[in-house]
Formats: C-alpha cells, structure tokens, sequence
C-alpha cells in the first residue's frame, strides 16, 4: 500500500535553465543585461524553491512512512483488541460452567448431610425411646416386685439382651 510522492514541479525547470535561456534579439527588445540580471536573481530565487521543494517532498514522504507503520499497528491492535474480547468471553463462559459444576456439588454435599442427618436424628430417636422403654420396664418392675428379685431380674434381662446383641 505504497501510496506514490508528489512529483516535485520545480523539477521541470531548472536554474540553469532559467540562466540560459536565449531570447530571439530584435532591435526594439529588451535590454540583455537587465534580462540576464532578472534571470540570475529569478534562477537563484527558483533554486532556493528547489530545494525548500525537495525537503518537502522528503518530509511528505516520511510522514506517509509513519502513517503507513501506524496503520499497521493499528490493525495489529485491532487484532489483538479482538482476541482478548473472545479470551474474555471464552473465560467467562467457563468460569460459568466451573461455578454452576461447583453449585450442584455443593448442593449434592448438602443433600447428603440432610440424609446424613435424618438417619442419625432417626437413630438417636430410636436410641431414646429404647431408654424409655427400658426406663419404663425399670420402673414397672420396681414397683410389683421387692426390689432384690426386682433388680437380679433386671440385670438377667440386661445380659440377656446384650448376648443376643451380640450373636
């Protein structure tokens, strides 16, 4: 995309030949001397535009060097600007897929302590009414019987249950 320098206009005429250009003579013209004078200042004034002329084109053309090196980089930029749009939304999209496989394994974990929790308050309950019957068949046993039977047959009872626990 090399865009093409400006063709430099003072090229087409140079000083020298603004110095030497002739004139056809005729008796009436003009006087040579002013004209070769007019022309010397003409041909050094153009010379002067010359160069002026020449520093501008270099400089257009540096300048349409470091606009060409800022469009590239501008396009690289835009490049670059894209991709982290979808690095971003590719890692937001994971990060949604991470959070929601960590929500429903929470929500797993939570479920089992409830049911973990059930069976054990469901035990604890048995445990509890097991010690109030016994608590009960204690009591009742105190109460019919004197307490020396009351009691052995108590203990009897108490080792008998653990042995067949046991078995």
């Amino acid at each position: 995309m090399e865009k093409k320098l400006p063709e430099a206009l003072s090229l087409k005429t140079t000083p020298n030949e603004i110095k030497n250009k002739e004139f056809k003579k005729t008796a009436l013209g003009y006087s040579p001397r002013e004209v070769v004078g007019f022309l010397d200042v003409i041909a050094k004034a153009w010379e002067k535009v010359q160069r002026h002329e020449k520093d501008l084109v270099t400089m257009i053309g540096n300048l349409q060097e470091q606009i060409s090196s800022w469009e590239l980089r501008e396009a690289q930029i835009t490049i670059i600007h894209e991709k982290a749009l979808k690095d971003a939304e590719k890692m937001r999209e994971e990060a949604m897929n991470q959070a929601e496989k960590m929500f429903c394994e929470v929500e797993e974990k939570a479920n089992q302590v409830r049911v973990n929790t059930e069976e054990w308050l469901a035990q604890v309950i048995s445990e509890v009414e097991e010690t109030e019957r016994q608590k009960m068949n204690f009591m009742n046993a105190f109460k019919s019987e004197p307490l020396g039977a009351k009691l052995n047959r108590f203990l009897k009872l108490q080792m008998s249950e653990k042995l067949g626990a046991l078995q």
